[in-house]
């Protein structure tokens, strides 16, 4: 009967709960599909770095990543490779030899770092190749000493595809040798910066330049089928090969880890901000109603309604009002959150100042289930408090002066 009553008196002044419906509705859509917002960009940072930078999981020496010494480097890398493509959850496993370097050209030079890789293994592991402007992925390539390069490296060496430029190289003695490469491929990807440093070689055609074995590598990049699965074979990858150094994404980009905890924080408390300040026009409204309603609330209570159950109809009813806005406001956001992160918001027109901090021009906002029930909860929570204080100027009427409207 209490909530039947709560309800009914709700829609009695229509204009009112309309305003305030529509405003609830309103700030939480916003405060929903910014979080949605904010989240979509870290997923795809946190993606982009895992599929085209890192995988899930690296192996080294230990100390390589410290100042990429070339002492420090796998000679049975194949036979690594191979033991770790057949674990179980694993998607594949490229090897890689990782060395800094000087590219030069008749125009320019610049400090950068070669990644020499088996073309078709490191195609596996990272969806680079998918991201080229100019050339190929080394398709087709029966050159000798073919490059593929970052767009940023490009315009800084004023070079394009079919120019060629030369590696300043040293051999694990010391010994500096040279190496001229052909350009067959530039690629853009999500990140300027990594543009602008990074250089892909096959390994066959560096290793002998620098006096190495087939075999050897400074790194093992392995891509998993679930990202859930990391921890798991970390322990497993931790127990097999106990002399060498193996990280998990997290611990490669630190940053990213850190973004990744305190996204979910940081959505919670924007949401909070968002609700605490609709809970004071909430409170106002909730006020204007008791005070209009005094005489009815008076006769209620002459006639025997106790003060818990006035308290509760209040409480009932300002809680009516933000359920009502929180339902509509979590279907729009629903609704527009799916249909942005199927079809992306392009932010081609920053795209300069984006890509400089790694992040994509499209942004694909996504919130998970358990966000959306948070945030329901938020909104119940909030309701309830906020409906506290009309509450009790309700209860706090004398019956007799409230029938007289005093």
């Amino acid at each position: 009967m209490l909530i039947q009553i709560a309800w009914r008196n709700v829609w009695r002044n229509k204009v009112r709960s309309l305003v305030v419906v529509i405003a609830v509705a309103l700030g939480l859509w916003a405060g929903v599909f910014s979080d949605a917002f904010m989240q979509g960009m870290a997923d795809q940072q946190i993606y982009s770095v895992i599929h085209t930078k890192t995988g899930h999981i690296q192996l080294n020496e230990p100390c390589f990543l410290q100042n990429h010494d070339l002492q420090l480097r796998m000679d049975h890398a194949d036979s690594l490779t191979s033991e770790i493509s057949a674990m179980p959850g694993v998607a594949a496993v490229s090897a890689i030899l990782q060395q800094t370097s000087m590219a030069s050209t008749s125009a320019s030079s610049a400090g950068v770092m070669i990644n020499a890789v088996d073309p078709d293994d490191q195609q596996k592991v990272s969806d680079l190749y998918t991201m080229m402007v100019a050339g190929s992925w080394f398709e087709r390539s029966t050159r000798s000493n073919p490059i593929v390069i970052g767009q940023g490296l490009a315009n800084k060496l004023k070079v394009k595809e079919k120019s060629r430029m030369v590696l300043t190289l040293q051999t694990d003695q010391g010994e500096i040798v040279y190496g001229a490469f052909k350009v067959v491929g530039i690629f853009k990807s999500q990140d300027s910066e990594y543009d602008k440093l990074t250089v892909f070689v096959r390994r066959q055609d560096l290793l002998p330049l620098i006096h190495l074995p087939e075999s050897t590598a400074t790194s093992i990049t392995v891509l998993l089928n679930n990202t859930e699965d990391t921890e798991v074979k970390m322990a497993e990858l931790n127990s097999r090969y106990k002399d060498l150094q193996i990280q998990s994404w997290t611990e490669i980009t630190p940053m990213l880890q850190m973004m990744s905890s305190a996204m979910t924080l940081t959505n919670i408390i924007f949401v909070g901000i968002i609700l605490i300040a609709l809970a004071f026009g909430i409170i106002n409204t909730m006020l204007m109603a008791v005070m209009d309603r005094t005489r009815e609330i008076g006769m209620l209570a002459s006639i025997g309604m106790k003060p818990g159950q006035i308290f509760w109809m209040i409480m009932l009813e300002t809680v009516f009002l933000s359920i009502t806005g929180a339902i509509f406001g979590l279907v729009a956001s629903i609704l527009m959150v799916n249909w942005f992160g199927r079809s992306g918001i392009d932010l081609g027109m920053l795209a300069e100042g984006i890509n400089s901090v790694g992040f994509s021009t499209t942004v694909y906002p996504g919130l998970s289930t358990a966000m959306y029930a948070i945030i329901a909860c938020m909104v119940v929570v909030i309701a309830l408090i906020a409906g506290i204080f009309p509450a009790r100027r309700a209860i706090s009427l004398k019956p007799a002066s409230a029938v007289r409207g005093e």
